[in-house]
């Protein structure tokens, strides 16, 4: 009797801790692991603003005490913008590095393609970086959180926008050939034929392409009002330089993947980027007070990078995680956390053009996009289509 209650006491204090207290890889009495992931390298390197954006605010958390007393400590990993090189990076960070979360994928074919993996992991919270295509968190995976906007909602605003200019009939497409770029692609046409229209000419850019002439002779020829470039950074400016260069007349409206402050600096004609517009995910502009405390925040920990928008895409992500990790409490578990990231309701980042809001049925948490052009060399905020083009 005896020697079969010593073997009952051995085993229970035998099973795993996990067991009972749920999964805590990760964490320890003073550290929370956080595996950050984005092209810090490769034709997409703007991505690393994104990655250093959320590092910032990770540190400024430390610097203010930490969370429960635990410091967040990064573990970053390039993916190059990459499918392969984004499974390797995932990988490693669980495997090896053992983070409590994943926080990554500026690029949709990255995000894309580390779904697999985390669906593999359903106790590993994972929330995605910037990237935008629905099928990153549809269908829904309990593990996977998406703050940012998504395709078809940028589509739709992109419509609503294009529309509230007076006369638009004609709107025309230049575009990439991948994942990303499908992603709102596809969304566009339902969005159109609700207005009872479609695309005049769709034109193909690819990346890494250096010379826009032919898509660009192309649109001029079908002469639309309005131009929907799904482009990365370095084409946008590339389309943007020729458009100009041979008085193609029309609107463009860009995604968030593209900054107005980098695509004025690469083509470095300003009346390039003239009736130039791209969809905004932050409350405000590089200079405006809404995201000045940001930009202090970015500047004190990155002073040798340039301020430039793509900085915040990702800070209302990482605020967002700051902020579940306090409503999961000291005892925290990755269950716990995801837990509550469901739960998180009308949260306002203070950095995005919307709050954030989550629920166990609907992973996408930021609904609304603002535009952004330059006006006298300056960026401004736009709700709708102005009543005088800049």
């Amino acid at each position: 009797m005896l020697i079969r209650l010593v073997l009952a006491i051995v085993a229970f204090y035998s099973i795993p801790l996990s067991a009972y207290a749920g999964d805590t890889a990760g964490v320890t009495g003073t550290t929370i692991k956080i595996g950050l992931f984005g092209p810090m390298t490769g034709q997409s390197n703007l991505g690393a603003k994104p990655v250093y954006g959320a590092a910032a605010i990770y540190k400024d958390v430390n610097a203010k005490g930490g969370i429960y007393g635990r410091k967040i400590e990064i573990v970053i990993e390039d993916d190059g913008c990459d499918g392969n090189k984004g499974i390797a990076a995932v990988k490693k960070l669980i495997a090896q590095d053992k983070v409590f979360l994943l926080h990554g994928a500026y690029c949709s074919a990255v995000a894309l393609a580390v779904r697999p993996e985390i669906a593999s992991h359903p106790n590993l919270p994972y929330i995605v970086l910037t990237a935008a295509n629905p099928h990153i968190s549809s269908p829904v995976l309990p593990n996977l959180f998406q703050p940012t906007t998504t395709a078809p909602i940028i589509a739709q605003q992109m419509v609503a926008f294009a529309l509230s200019k007076p006369g638009v009939k004609k709107i025309a497409v230049v575009k990439h050939s991948d994942e990303w770029a499908a992603g709102y692609f596809d969304a566009l046409g339902p969005e159109l034929a609700k207005h009872g229209l479609t695309p005049v000419t769709v034109q193909a850019l690819e990346r890494g392409m250096t010379d826009a002439t032919v898509p660009v002779l192309a649109l001029k020829q079908a002469a639309p009002d309005v131009v929907v470039a799904l482009l990365y950074p370095a084409e946008m400016a590339i389309y943007l330089r020729d458009a100009y260069k041979y008085g193609l007349k029309a609107t463009t409206l860009g995604t968030t993947a593209v900054s107005i402050d980098d695509t004025d600096k690469r083509i470095g004609i300003p009346a390039a980027v003239k009736d130039v517009y791209f969809a905004n995910n932050l409350a405000g502009t590089l200079t405006s007070q809404e995201l000045s405390k940001y930009a202090k925040i970015f500047k004190k920990y990155y002073p040798g990078e340039a301020l430039d928008t793509k900085a915040f895409d990702s800070m209302g992500g990482a605020i967002a995680i700051v902020e579940v990790l306090r409503r999961a409490g000291p005892d925290l578990t990755r269950e716990r956390f995801i837990e509550e990231f469901d739960k998180l309701r009308n949260f306002n980042t203070r950095v995005q053009s919307a709050p954030l809001t989550f629920a166990p049925e609907d992973h996408v948490g930021l609904k609304g996009v603002k535009w952004i052009a330059l006006v006298d060399k300056k960026p401004v905020l736009f709700d709708h289509y102005p009543a005088q083009s800049n």
